[in-house]
């Protein structure tokens, strides 16, 4: 990965933080920053795209989803949707 990919991933990475800390819902601020606490760094281009992604959802619809109350739309990344469930059922 050349200087540009590098930036460009930094980038996103800095977004995903920023984003994290600007939820609806205090307890999936607290989730979602504790999660990057601990997982940012080593999310590479693909990760950070598909928790940008997710971070483009409700808080509402993602604790939904993440609890198995609605089924998990086509569009959502269900792996990095499951990554965000691992850590929410380790840290609760």
């Amino acid at each position: 990965m050349g200087m540009d990919g590098e930036m460009n991933l930094d980038g996103m990475r800095r977004r995903l933080a920023f984003l994290a800390g600007r939820r609806s819902m205090a307890e999936m601020e607290r989730l979602l920053d504790r999660f990057l606490e601990r997982e940012l760094k080593g999310l590479d281009e693909r990760g950070c795209t598909a928790f940008l992604a997710l971070l483009e959802e409700s808080d509402a619809d993602l604790l939904d989803w993440m609890g198995g109350i609605k089924p998990i739309p086509a569009r959502i990344d269900a792996d990095a949707l499951s990554r965000l469930s691992v850590h929410a059922r380790e840290y609760s």
